[in-house]
């Protein structure tokens, strides 16, 4: 996740064994990194700079003894990234919690509205928080689990089918003017399409240079 966004490479590798002094604090000369951290790490400039070696251990970190006892070598299995339902389905805690943040933000918005509309604001009303719960929920639950089989490579266009797909779900349960409906369309998707995206960094699948291209068209 943090090589994916550029927050665990090359630069922040070297500050840490500066800061630490690690070279006086072991014998050897060389960094064992996590396989998925490589897209961020320029080996020769840690060397250059560190005196430190850089070798790729295995994917998950209960390997690692193995691929030490096996003089530092990684076998295929330890090679494979393993990203099934289990594996996104233990994410959903990760990606939902944060999410849930902008609730607060979207129940003051809807007082402030419903006061200027009707001057009033009842427990009733309560229930327009409904449609952005479903479409957070989307977009940090029901993506993760339906990721592989949602059509387009994009998150961006995956997480707006997913949002569609929902906001259809609102409209079709409950009435509201045409106006109204329309809003919906333009609230709800982006919602879910952002959160879908959030969950590049999590892949194991995703590339830094393709998350910044979508970012590019998807956020406007």
């Amino acid at each position: 996740c943090a090589a994916g966004k550029g927050t665990f490479g090359t630069d922040e590798i070297i500050k840490r064994v500066t800061r630490v002094k690690l070279h006086d604090v072991v014998k050897h000369r060389e960094l064992i990194l996590p396989q998925l951290g490589a897209p961020g790490v320029a080996g020769h400039i840690v060397k250059k700079e560190t005196g430190f070696s850089v070798k790729y251990g295995p994917v998950l970190s209960k390997d690692i003894n193995a691929y030490l006892k096996n003089n530092k070598k990684a076998t295929e299995a330890m090679r494979r990234v393993p990203f099934k339902m289990a594996d996104r389905t233990a994410l959903i805690p990760m990606e939902l919690l944060p999410s849930l943040k902008i609730l607060p933000y979207i129940f003051f918005a809807l007082i402030f509205i419903q006061l200027i509309n009707h001057g009033n604001f009842s427990i009733r009303d309560l229930l327009l928080l409904i449609p952005f719960i479903g479409a957070i929920i989307m977009g940090s639950v029901i993506f993760q689990i339906l990721l592989p089989w949602i059509p387009f490579r994009s998150f961006v266009i995956k997480g707006w089918i997913l949002g569609l797909v929902w906001t259809q779900i609102v409209v079709s349960f409950t009435r509201f003017e045409n106006w109204q409906e329309a809003g919906w369309y333009f609230l709800l998707p982006p919602i879910t399409s952002f959160l879908a995206e959030n969950f590049t960094g999590s892949t194991t699948f995703t590339h830094l240079t393709g998350v910044k291209a979508e970012l590019k068209y998807g956020l406007p």
